[in-house]
Parts: C-alpha cells; structure tokens; sequence
C-alpha cells in the first residue's frame, strides 16, 4: 500500500498537536467552545484509530471558515448553548451517550447548528491526510502520473462466501 498524499500545491493544514496550545490559534471560538466543539464532532463521527489533533484541525477549519463567513458562527453558538443546557456537566466532559442524546434532541430539534456541525465536520474531518492514511486512501494521483502507473488495482478485498442453492 503507497502512504497517503495531497496534491503539493496545496496549503498545508495548521498544526494541532499541543493539547493545550492549540486553541491559541482560534480567532472565532474560545477554548471552551472549542474543546465542545471537538467532542460534539467526535461524537457524531467516531473513530477510534484517528488522534484528538485530527479533530482539533477540524475545530480550527471550522474556526477559519466562521472567520471568512461571521454568519456562520451564531447557530453554532446556539447550539452549543442548547448543548451545554441538556447535559448536567460541560458537554465536553460528558460521556459519550449524554453527548449522542443531546445531539439527537439537538437533530430532532431541527437546530440549524447541528446540521451545519454535522456538514461542515464531514466537510473537514475526511480531507484530512491522516484520516486517508488511518483509512488506506492514498489521495489523488494526478500529480503522480495517475494511477495506472500506481497500481490502481492492487486493493486485496475479501471474497465472499459463495451462498449455498
């Protein structure tokens, strides 16, 4: 399998690593909208093999994008207010079924927020190079010559069991 790649003229993404300095980089959201946000974000898409700075880039796309488009900002807002008011601790320190049932309420509720969330985060959290890496899509290939040249049929996928007439 080839690692994982975007295309070189793209810009690279902002770095996520630190826990704790992270958030200094946030123009729009505040360290504790920012670490709701990240656990509402990896509450609706759980993935065991992906790191906090995976999401924490996705926060700070997020963030960037409320920064180009102010507007954007106040229905996440809401809903982290309806959020933090449905759960009986901060919505970040919750456990995981606290944080679904108030998103559910929230989806049910038809918040603007929660769709916007949902959308923008799939947006975000699946252009990440390391999600690609963690989920072996190797990126695009055009820059590479394509992928006749880089074996676009090499993927080993399991053969079904043959059913029994």
């Amino acid at each position: 399998m080839h690692e994982a790649h975007k295309d070189p003229r793209l810009p690279q993404p902002a770095s996520c690593d630190d826990a704790v300095a992270w958030v200094a980089g946030l123009r729009v959201f505040g360290a504790g909208e920012a670490q709701h946000l990240l656990a509402a974000m990896r509450t609706l898409y759980p993935h065991d093999g992906l790191a906090d700075p995976v999401y924490r880039r996705t926060v700070a796309a997020l963030d960037a994008l409320c920064q180009r488009q102010p507007a954007l900002a106040a229905p996440l807002r809401a809903l982290l207010s309806a959020l933090s008011s449905a759960v009986p601790a901060p919505f970040a320190a919750c456990s995981e079924s606290y944080r679904t049932t108030a998103l559910r309420n929230a989806e049910a509720a038809g918040l603007p927020g929660f769709r916007l969330l949902q959308r923008l985060t799939v947006r975000f959290l699946y252009d990440d190079l390391a999600v690609w890496q963690a989920f072996g899509y190797e990126g695009a290939a055009y820059h590479l010559g394509g992928y006749v040249q880089r074996g676009f049929d090499d993927l080993q996928l399991p053969v079904a069991p043959q059913a029994k007439p």
